[in-house]
């Protein structure tokens, strides 16, 4: 399973890391990845990624 986690840098981001990974792959993005107040970005990383699960704890 692919999974695309936003808001890695966070304390709430820091720990699904660790405890998502068992599950698959996870893609952790910051702020500095991806930008969430511009819709496009959002749409096209989404694409790219194509994550089975998306976990915000951004």
């Amino acid at each position: 399973m692919k999974i695309l986690l936003l808001g890695k840098n966070g304390q709430i981001g820091w720990e699904l890391q660790r405890t998502l990974a068992p599950l698959g792959e996870v893609i952790a993005l910051g702020r500095k990845e991806l930008d969430l107040t511009f819709d496009k970005e959002i749409r096209k990383t989404v694409r790219e990624i194509r994550p089975n699960l998306i976990v915000n704890a951004a």
